[in-house]
């Protein structure tokens, strides 16, 4: 008999609506094949609801979280057609009552998941204690027309557009390593620590490879130097902004402005919306808005499991006090030890 994994993973094969950050494969690849698992609705052989959510650990603790590079998946409903409003809510009550029930029977100490904008309705998990914060994504949702794409930008980028297309070259690449130098780079500029390793991003190109699902833009300037780049992938429906980088002595938005418009021309020319990712950033989120997208709310629905959780927060705060201790020991220590010595050798 078939595990809901391996029904799952028949699912994502046949159906296109399924988003990409939700599908078996990316999910394999994101989380570790063994860290994570779907939750499946059924009638008879039909599969009515799926969510597939990572399971982290952390210090003894269990916990669903959003993995790396994933801003949002979730639940994905699988509506019967011609519903009546009435019908379609009753139907999402159920299947979401069913999924939150199933949520609570994991005994983790904490659920936290963002779920695609796509879900708009999360009062069956309010009712059953569930937690929401409003989150938001940009989109141009209809790409087929470039020209009033473009009449919708701000008259700053459509400048900066139309300059730089006679200053930089903007071309495609393979080159991963290329990509993620840059993008670490935007890390290091800000002294934040990139939480996935060169050696992560190139199994999750090689997937996305395989499967003709991304593609990265890189812009060089006139003298040939590599000063920006994005990385995109899609599914049946939308293309996603999933990262970007710059170098450092560039970091202007300008050049990256160039890479946006390809980024969005590429769209248009395979019929996909184009969603932004993000940003819940002010800047990020001023400068993407100069594109004149439609703004997107998506959900973020949590629960805490007292009193575990109650327990591993102490925890958790436990650590972090000593770990500042220690730090202040540590520094106290290389002081003292220096001046110590030298009394010593003096003595």
């Amino acid at each position: 008999m078939d595990s809901d994994k391996d029904k799952y993973k028949k699912l994502c094969n046949t159906e296109n609506s399924i988003p990409i950050f939700s599908t078996y494969w990316w999910m394999d690849t994101v989380c570790g094949e063994d860290n994570w698992d779907v939750f499946l609705v059924e009638k008879g052989n039909q599969v009515l609801a799926t969510l597939p959510y990572f399971l982290n650990k952390s210090l003894g603790d269990r916990f669903v979280c959003q993995p790396m590079l994933t801003q949002k998946n979730g639940i994905w409903i699988n509506y019967p057609k011609n519903q009546k409003n009435e019908k379609k809510l009753t139907f999402e009550n159920n299947v979401m009552t069913n999924v939150s029930e199933k949520i609570d029977s994991l005994n983790v100490s904490s659920y936290n998941q963002n779920f695609d904008y796509g879900f708009t309705n999360w009062l069956p998990f309010y009712w059953k204690g569930f937690k929401q914060t409003t989150r938001y994504t940009y989109v141009i949702e209809d790409t087929s027309n470039i020209e009033e794409i473009f009449k919708c930008f701000n008259s700053n980028v459509k400048s900066n557009i139309l300059k730089l297309q006679e200053e930089a070259t903007v071309y495609f690449s393979e080159d991963i390593e290329a990509f993620y130098k840059l993008h670490k780079d935007v890390f290091d500029r800000q002294k934040l620590k990139l939480k996935y390793s060169l050696e992560f991003l190139k199994k999750l190109d090689a997937e996305c490879s395989k499967r003709g699902v991304r593609k990265m833009i890189f812009v060089k300037d006139k003298e040939g130097n590599l000063i920006s780049a994005v990385y995109l992938v899609w599914d049946e429906n939308s293309m996603y902004y999933l990262m970007s980088g710059s170098k450092t002595e560039n970091r202007n938005f300008n050049f990256n402005t160039l890479a946006v418009w390809e980024s969005i021309k590429l769209a248009s020319q395979m019929n996909k919306k184009f969603d932004f990712e993000g940003s819940m950033i002010q800047p990020v989120a001023e400068y993407f808005r100069r594109f004149g997208p439609v703004q997107k709310t998506y959900f973020n629905i949590s629960k805490d499991y007292a009193p575990r959780s109650v327990f591993n927060k102490f925890a958790r705060h436990m650590y972090n006090k000593c770990s500042k201790f220690l730090k202040i020991v540590k520094g106290i220590v290389m002081i003292i030890c220096p001046f110590a010595l030298n009394l010593y050798l003096l003595d």
